[in-house]
Order: C-alpha cells, then sequence, then structure tokens
C-alpha cells in the first residue's frame, strides 16, 4: 500500500474542497485519432491547460498524475442548443391597463399585449438541470447552452458546464442569445406565422420607441416619460447588437422572414434547427450567419434502390386480402428528401456557413449518433469535430478557451477509449471540465469473458509499486471457475498502522481487476486494482479516488502451482 508520506497526501486531496482542481500531469495520450499517433503529455494547474508536450513531461511535487494508456484526447464537446435545464414560462400578455369598451371605441391592438414576448426572461436564473447532466458528461460534453424556447421572444439563454456543482458556479455565460420563433402558447392571436410576424415587429417598433423616449428625456428634449417596462429595456441590447438572435426556424421560408426581420429592424441572426439551412446556403455565408443544427431529420426513409432495399412480402389471401404497394417513384421521393437533410451539414460547411450542433429536445447520446451518421455519409470528420467544439465555441462567444486541446485554454477535455465520430463502440474514461478531473466507468469490450485457459488469480501476490514515496504491499487473493476474484489488500494506513480492505472483481481472459473500499480521512474511498497476469507476474495500476495512479507488479508466491 501507500507509505505514510504518500497517505499524507492522499488525506490532503480527498479532504480538500471539490471546487478547488488539483494540478494533473496526464501521460501517455493521443492527440490524434491515429492509432500510430505519437505518445503525448498534458499538465493542467488552475483549471488551465498548462503545457502540451509530445514528450514525457515531469510531475510537479503537487500534481496527481494520471496514466492515460494511449485514450484519445479530445476537447469536450460543447451541445450549442439544448432545452436542459431551462423550463421556459409562459409570457403574461396583458402588460397595461385595459381601455373601458364603454367609454372609447377600440379600433387598435393593446399597447402592451405581450403575447409570446419575454426578452426579459434569462434562463440564468431558471437554470435547473438537476442530475440530467449525468448523460452529457458521459458522451464528453463539457458545455451545454440551456436556452428557452416555444415563444415568439423567449428570452436569454445561458452556457453552462456539465459538473454537477451549484447553478452559481455552473455558468459559463449569464447571456449568450435572445431566442426567437415563430410560436406562442395560448389561443388567440397572434396564432399564425402572420400573427407571430406582426406581432414581434409590433414590439420591436415600440421598442425603438422607447429608446427614443428615454434619450429625448435624458437630453432634456420635450416628450412623454417612457414607462418602466423589463421587456422594453432588455430588447435594447438584442437592437444594439449587443446580443444576437437565435432563430427557431426549420424550414426555408421561416429563414427568409427572420433574415427580412433582421434587415429592417438591425438586428444579428443565428439560426437554429435549420433542417432547410442548407436551401438558403450562398445567403447565410454571404450574410455569416452561423447555423446550430439539431440534425432532425425526421425517421429514415428506405432506399427503395439500395443493396439492402427491403423486399416486401405478400400476405397471404386469406390473412390479407388486399394491401397497397407505395408505388417506387413515391419511395425514391421520400428517401431523396431525407438524404437532402441529412446532408445539409455537408452543403452548409462546403458553403462557408459557420455551423454547429445542439441536442435541442433531444439528448446527447442521440445527438452523436447523427454526427457518425453524417460522417458515415460523407460530411469530413475534421468538420464534424470542429462542429462540436471549437466551431461551437466561436458560435457561442467563448473561444478560443473552449473548444482546443492547447496551452492556454481551459482545461475541459476528455479521454476516450476510440474516436467517437467513426465509431460507437467509443466511451470516456475521463472528463475533464475546468480542471476538475472525473473518471468514467467504461464497459471493456469481453469485460464478462470467461478467463483465458491456463491463467488463475488465486494465490499471495507481492505489489510493488512504481513510485519511490510507496511501500510495498500484497493481495490474498481466491478465484472461482467462472473468474469471480475476492480476497484481501493489505499495507499501511495513513498512521502508518496495518490496513487491510476486502477485495473483490473478476478475470476476463488475462486481465484482473479487484476493488475495495475503505476510509481515509472519514471519507469512503475506492482502490481499484487492474491488470494483465502473465504466468505469476501481474502488472498494472492501482487507481484511488483524488490520489496519483501508481503502477505496480506483482509476483506470486510459488507455494502451489495455480494453472
Amino acid at each position: 500500500m501507500l507509505s505514510p508520506l504518500a497517505a499524507a497526501a492522499l488525506v490532503v486531496a480527498v479532504s480538500a474542497s471539490a471546487e478547488v482542481p488539483r494540478p494533473v500531469l496526464l501521460k501517455n495520450v493521443r492527440l490524434a485519432a491515429a492509432a500510430d499517433a505519437p505518445s503525448a503529455s498534458i499538465l493542467v494547474r488552475d483549471g488551465r491547460i498548462l503545457r502540451v508536450e509530445t514528450s514525457d513531461l515531469a510531475a510537479p511535487v503537487d500534481a496527481r498524475t494520471i496514466d492515460g494508456k494511449g485514450a484519445l484526447v479530445l476537447p469536450a464537446f460543447l451541445d450549442a442548443y439544448s432545452f436542459t435545464g431551462c423550463a421556459t414560462p409562459e409570457p403574461k400578455p396583458e402588460r397595461d391597463k385595459p381601455r373601458s369598451t364603454s367609454t372609447d371605441v377600440l379600433v387598435d391592438m393593446r399597447e402592451a399585449n405581450r403575447k409570446g414576448i419575454q426578452p426579459a426572461f434569462h434562463a440564468a436564473d431558471a437554470f435547473a438541470p438537476d442530475d440530467k447532466l449525468e448523460d452529457w458528461r458521459k458522451h464528453g460534453f463539457g458545455a451545454l447552452l440551456s436556452a428557452p424556447h416555444g415563444q415568439i421572444l423567449s428570452g436569454v439563454s445561458a452556457l453552462a458546464i456539465t459538473r454537477d456543482v451549484a447553478p452559481r458556479d455552473a455558468l459559463l455565460r449569464a447571456s449568450v442569445f435572445d431566442h426567437a420563433g415563430f410560436d406562442a402558447t395560448g389561443p388567440g392571436y397572434p396564432g399564425t406565422p402572420m400573427g407571430s410576424i406582426a406581432q414581434l415587429r409590433q414590439f420591436l417598433l415600440d421598442a425603438s420607441r422607447h429608446r427614443e423616449l428615454v434619450l429625448r428625456r435624458a437630453a432634456g428634449k420635450p416628450g412623454e416619460r417612457a414607462p418602466f417596462d423589463a421587456d422594453l429595456e432588455a430588447a435594447q441590447d438584442l437592437l444594439a447588437r449587443r446580443r444576437t438572435v437565435c432563430a427557431e426556424a426549420e424550414d426555408a421560408d421561416d429563414i427568409d422572414r427572420f433574415v427580412k426581420l433582421g434587415d429592417e429592424h438591425g438586428f444579428a441572426l443565428a439560426i437554429a434547427g435549420g433542417r432547410e439551412a442548407w436551401r438558403r446556403a450562398p445567403l447565410l455565408a454571404e450574410r455569416k450567419i452561423p447555423v446550430i443544427l439539431t440534425l432532425d431529420w425526421g425517421d429514415e426513409a428506405d432506399d427503395p434502390d439500395g443493396k439492402d432495399a427491403k423486399k416486401k412480402k405478400k400476405p397471404a389471401a386469406e390473412d390479407a386480402p388486399w394491401t397497397y404497394d407505395e408505388p417506387l417513384a413515391s419511395r425514391q421521393e421520400k428517401r431523396r428528401q431525407w438524404v437532402e437533410a441529412r446532408d445539409g451539414a455537408k452543403v452548409l460547411s462546403t458553403a462557408g456557413v459557420a455551423i454547429a450542433f445542439g441536442t435541442g429536445k433531444e439528448g446527447p447520446k442521440e445527438l452523436l449518433e447523427r454526427v457518425r451518421k453524417l460522417v458515415e455519409a460523407g460530411l469530413p470528420r475534421d468538420v464534424a469535430l470542429r462542429a462540436l467544439t471549437e466551431g461551437a465555441a466561436g458560435i457561442l462567444g467563448v473561444a478560443p478557451a473552449l473548444g482546443r486541446v492547447a496551452a492556454g485554454s481551459d482545461a475541459t477535455f476528455a479521454l476516450w477509449t476510440k474516436d467517437p465520430l467513426v465509431d460507437k463502440e467509443a466511451q470516456v474514461a475521463w472528463l475533464f471540465v475546468d480542471g476538475h478531473a472525473l473518471e468514467l466507468e467504461t464497459k471493456k469490450k469481453g469485460s464478462e469473458a470467461a478467463p483465458a485457459e491456463g491463467v488463475d488469480a488465486t494465490g499471495t501476490w507481492a505489489l510493488d509499486y512504481d513510485a519511490p514515496q510507496a511501500s510495498d504491499g500484497e493481495a490474498e487473493l481466491r478465484m472461482e471457475k467462472d473468474g469471480k476474484v475476492e480476497g484481501t489488500l493489505r499495507g499501511k494506513s495513513p498512521d502508518g498502522s496495518a490496513l487491510e480492505v476486502k477485495v473483490s472483481g473478476r478475470l476476463s481472459e488475462k486481465t484482473l481487476r479487484v476493488s475495495g473500499d475503505t476510509t481515509i480521512a472519514g471519507r469512503s474511498v475506492e482502490l481499484v486494482l487492474e491488470g494483465e497476469i502473465d504466468g505469476d507476474t501481474w502488472k498494472g495500476t492501482l487507481t484511488v479516488p483524488r490520489a496519483d495512479v501508481l503502477s505496480f507488479t506483482a509476483q506470486r508466491a510459488p507455494k502451489e502451482d495455480h494453472r
């Protein structure tokens, strides 16, 4: 086990505040997807990447060392448009005092009709992801945009990290986009796209008038006093282009409508959803309007001309005397439309449009599956990766801090067992967010496989740790025929007294993994030993949460034949 010196360092690490990330030296990782990519080292301190080298780095005395075991390092993904963590309230429609219909004839709409209008709402004030972010973490996402939605002006989105922390600690940017659409909840006006456009236009005109009243009053010019109106005040940021309007628009016609509204009222524009954005690729590229694609193409239409086309079996007459066979031309057209929607990201990228990906109402698993489908269909991998990392960071206004693995950037990245953009079996082994390291459980292929022939874990193993501060230990193990292993790990506790930890695990082929819980500094911690058995030698690592990962070599005592 650990010497008193190493154990003391462990006590400090375990008892330290979780909000202060410990310096980390990450060794034996790949910065490129190629299997033969050179090994690299990354030094993290104070939440930032201090050094990235393709050679070994010496570990600072206060740093934790983690062996990446050849994992692929990628910038943590950014979900550029998500409904997670933000329950959008319904706007209060009437903000003025109604006129008396018995004393006046109403010939126009009420002055403060705010049906579907609430730009003063901030997702940052309501951000509450609960435990939902675990799914984002295990799929390699370090941040997400929590966006209000479902209204003509839904409010202002916030960018938050995916760590399990209080909302005040999670928010990277409290104000990112003003979110717009052509929907409004509740019956009655506006009720239609034309009505929504009129409602939005009227509000923006009211906001412009509000600005003029405030300026005239401040300059001492004659004119009425502007009312206190939080929504009209909030709209000044989008009219002055201090914030971009992110418009939810799937159809090409809706994109045209928002572009015209932006020209009319002078606001900057981004598009979210964008299923038909590819139809307006030249316009979007010319105007430098970014698109956040949610990759919602609908159910995949069967390819009637493909090699895997399904052959429909006609039922027996007695079971179904009549069936409808959809015409070939109809099935081909459905397939063509679906493929066009799927390949929209490639069209936009080729045209020079800045793109990012967002989950919208879906989850990170579905988003990554669709990104892999894009790569399979011909979207260059580097384009897909950029849309999840550096490109998304630029659109969200957090580049170059996020979206890249380089000295000076935030230490927000993931270690993957395989390339997640091409291999559905890829898993996140470690996720770093703001320098905080989180180890995730990975399911290794063949983890339930039987022990290899002639390999047995039974015996007393003398553990020799490859670290000057660590002393020897011992593991006494017993293995069943199915590979299940139980036993005792012995060593020294932090005060130098004898320590025994009950461990259990299994031998899968030649890989032995056992773990057990013990208490250090009043906290329960898990000790994990994992490595490969070769005869009477067991080589691997000892992992202790928030402490160093120590390499070890164990020799089995030659008391009996264990084969």
